[in-house]
């Protein structure tokens, strides 16, 4: 009888926990909204941008002006262009052209800082091929591979003019680039 009484307790108790516990859940509990946005361009090309290269980010940091005495290249950060979707029945090649925004007026071979307070220096690149990047010309071509194809590259700062002061200070400029493939 005692054993009986105690299944019938555990019976009890344990309907009791689970009425409880829906009785809980049942709370007016609200439900997590959210979106999802996409975005993208359908292109007719051989490769498109990668979302990460458009645009392709590169921050400096803070650099000592000391470092770009004697027409020093400082701050050296190696970066890339990243294609996907390759077709390398499109094309086999790529070069790309390199425009800044505004070309620095003593030094053409640099680009211009086009805002901040920082004066004296400019902005060069090296390309895939290790040439100094000339504005508005082709660089050295890169083969494409079928899938993702990286377009290396290296960015510095050197100061516009061997002999002029660089002013210290914050600085932005932009390169805007064109892939034309072959």
């Amino acid at each position: 009888m005692k054993m009986k009484n105690v299944a019938v307790a555990c019976a009890l108790m344990a309907g009791m926990t689970f009425t409880a516990s829906s009785a809980y859940a049942a709370k007016n509990v609200e439900p997590t909204n959210g979106k999802i946005h996409f975005t993208g361009s359908l292109v007719n090309s051989a490769c498109g941008l990668a979302p990460e290269s458009s645009p392709v980010q590169v921050n400096f940091g803070e650099i000592p002006t000391s470092q770009l005495k004697d027409n020093q290249r400082a701050g050296v950060k190696h970066a890339k262009i990243v294609l996907q979707g390759c077709d390398t029945t499109v094309a086999k090649t790529a070069t790309v052209t390199y425009t800044p925004a505004t070309i620095d007026s003593d030094n053409n071979a640099l680009a211009a800082f086009t805002s901040g307070t920082a004066k004296g220096a400019g902005i060069g690149m090296v390309d895939s091929g290790n040439q100094d990047v000339e504005w508005g010309k082709a660089a050295s071509q890169v083969n494409i591979t079928d899938g993702e194809t990286d377009i290396d590259f290296v960015a510095y700062l050197q100061a516009n003019n061997a002999s002029a002061a660089v002013t210290p200070g914050d600085f932005e400029s932009t390169v805007n680039f064109q892939i034309d493939y072959q």
